[in-house]
């Protein structure tokens, strides 16, 4: 269903009909008038609400990824969607980011489940919007390759570099390949996933729909109530019941303690069974201050054989000291992304530069919004929570 209620649906062989609706088309620009798809780099459809502050609704079942306020975005909301039909073959599937940008406010946290029609908040104009032509909703679905969500197809260096402002570079197609290669049309693409279903009439863009088409409920969420002291509003809930529907994560005493600091080893453990690494379990023992009948020693010495950790200058590696988070992300995209990162060449976060040595790995978790980052900090000394290592490998496993 359309995020907005509107009058009419969005019809790319007629858009001037309904330019009062969607102010800014799919590919367009911002050139008065001009309401031709591929004329402009512009990822999303601008939608004018029909009443102020009017509801905005999932477009699709899915799970809230990213819900905060951004200088650029505004207060802003971001679901994944998996197992919904390919847009390049319908008979496919596939995962999708739909993003709803500029919201006067949200209703929803980072990993709650929503369903098809249920209000995630309501339309506004908040952000980085000047020269915007008043309240709209920002809306677009990005591919799972997109390097980052939403996708935008260049930078303000880019713009800077080629002499061009903002508005001026979206209407000279500044990244248009790169705006089609990781973005699709979002309104034609939910007109299309409507006429999927058979079942009954769909009045989208009139009346909300509650009913999902597509039902993409983690398996984990049939039984929300693994962990008494994992609530169903814990912002990682989705994650952890479905780390725990998949034995890859475990309680004790029924609980999960998410907001418990996790020890080396610990982590290492919970990695490995996420990404299915088999165990080396006759390797030499490489740390000196391992027991080699420990359960630990084959998830030690596991990531010092493939090049995971290094250990510290002394030859140990202290399993059961917490892990800070730079450590921790080392370790789990290493873990899932054996391939070098690319170079950061610029800061990601206010307190990690281009030149520390976890900027490429702070840079992939912003990226792929492993977890919720507070401010622009990665704060690189904070010690890592299971919480947070759950959310981080449920990403990667559905990425």
């Amino acid at each position: 269903m359309y995020p907005l209620k509107t009058i009419c649906k969005y019809d790319p062989q007629d858009l001037a009909v309904s330019s009062n609706t969607f102010t800014t088309v799919y590919l367009g620009n911002y050139i008065a008038g001009d309401f031709r798809e591929g004329s402009g780099s512009h990822c999303g459809v601008d939608i004018f609400p029909m009443i102020s502050h009017d509801q905005v609704f999932a477009c699709l079942d899915g799970v809230v990824q990213v819900a905060e306020n951004k200088s650029a975005y505004g207060n802003y909301v971001i679901i994944v969607h998996d197992n919904v039909p390919d847009p390049a073959d319908m008979t496919q599937t596939t995962t999708l980011y739909s993003c709803y940008l500029h919201l006067s406010e949200y209703s929803v946290t980072p990993g709650q489940l929503v369903s098809e029609g249920e209000s995630i908040g309501k339309c506004g104009n908040t952000g980085n919007v000047s020269g915007s032509t008043g309240e709209h909703l920002h809306f677009q679905i990005d591919r799972k390759e997109a390097p980052f969500h939403p996708y935008w197809p260049f930078t303000f260096a880019e713009s800077k570099a080629a002499g061009l402002g903002f508005f001026e570079s979206v209407n000279t197609w500044l990244g248009l390949e790169n705006a089609k290669k990781y973005t699709i049309n979002p309104l034609v693409y939910l007109d299309q996933i409507a006429a999927l279903d058979t079942t009954s009439p769909r009045l989208d863009t009139i009346t909300p729909v509650a009913t999902p088409i597509i039902s993409i409920k983690p398996a984990s969420l049939e039984n929300p109530s693994w962990f008494t002291d994992v609530l169903s509003n814990h912002p990682y809930a989705t994650a952890i019941n479905f780390l725990k529907s998949r034995d890859i994560v475990w309680g004790d005493n029924g609980k999960f303690s998410p907001d418990a600091t996790i020890t080396r080893a610990e982590l290492v453990k919970m990695v490995f069974g996420a990404a299915g690494v088999m165990l080396v379990t006759d390797s030499p023992n490489y740390f000196s201050d391992i027991d080699p009948s420990s359960w630990h020693a084959a998830y030690a010495n596991t990531a010092k054989i493939n090049n995971i950790i290094g250990g510290y200058s002394d030859g140990t590696f202290k399993p059961n000291n917490p892990i800070t988070r730079a450590e921790a992300f080392k370790i789990i995209i290493n873990t899932f992304h054996p391939e070098p990162l690319d170079t950061v060449s610029f800061a990601v976060f206010d307190d990690v530069s281009t030149a520390d040595w976890q900027a490429p790995y702070a840079n992939f978790a912003k990226t792929n919004e492993l977890i919720y980052f507070a401010a622009q900090k990665f704060e690189s000394n904070k010690m890592m929570n299971r919480g947070e290592v759950a959310n981080a490998l449920y990403v990667l496993k559905n990425i």
